[in-house]
């Protein structure tokens, strides 16, 4: 038999477990969105690359706030992008080089997502495991007061109807009725 406090302390563990995959999926969502900006970087760069061999790239540059500048390049020689090197410090790189950055950048993101959603799956697992724990737990919790047995009706009283019973507020609806739960 488990006793009420230590049904309420797992509870509050699946609850705290629930809480860090809420905050795994938000980072893993972050850093999808960082995954998906680097391809449209690899990629803006890698056509700029292709197009200066035929001595003319162009493109249009959002700078925010739905204003685009247009960029065009005249040369047969590559281009230069500026580049976070880290730190605020920004450098002035070939595209070439700033298209290998973007991919070895998104390499070691790709890796941390990998990692990131390993966890998540394994917190996923874990959080199923303990709520299986509660669940058989709080089947063997015996009630602390005794339930009380519903008696008959009789046929000389009239029953009210539904619209004449008044409703009963509970903080929570639901099929539970006094069953513990994970909110408990």
């Amino acid at each position: 038999m488990v006793e009420r406090s230590e049904l309420q302390k797992m509870a509050r563990t699946i609850d705290a477990h629930r809480k860090q995959l809420d905050d795994l999926h938000s980072r893993i969502d972050q850093i999808t969105a960082i995954i998906d900006e680097h391809d449209i970087t690899s990629s803006i760069l890698q056509s700029l690359q292709q197009s200066v061999q035929t001595g003319r790239a162009g493109a249009r540059l959002s700078i925010g706030s739905g204003v685009t500048l247009h960029y065009e390049h005249e040369n047969e020689t590559e281009g230069t992008a500026l580049v976070d090197l880290g730190s605020g410090v920004y450098g002035e790189k070939p595209w070439s080089e700033a298209h290998a950055m973007t991919i070895e950048r998104k390499e070691g993101i790709t890796h941390l997502h990998k990692d990131l959603s390993e966890q998540a799956t394994k917190l996923e697992v874990k959080i199923t495991e303990l709520a299986q724990e509660f669940n058989d737990a709080a089947a063997t919790l015996q009630p602390t007061q005794p339930t009380p047995t519903p008696q008959p009706a009789t046929t000389d009283t009239p029953q009210p109807s539904a619209e004449d019973k008044p409703r009963r507020s509970s903080r929570r609806g639901g099929r539970f009725g006094n069953e513990l739960t994970l909110d408990d």
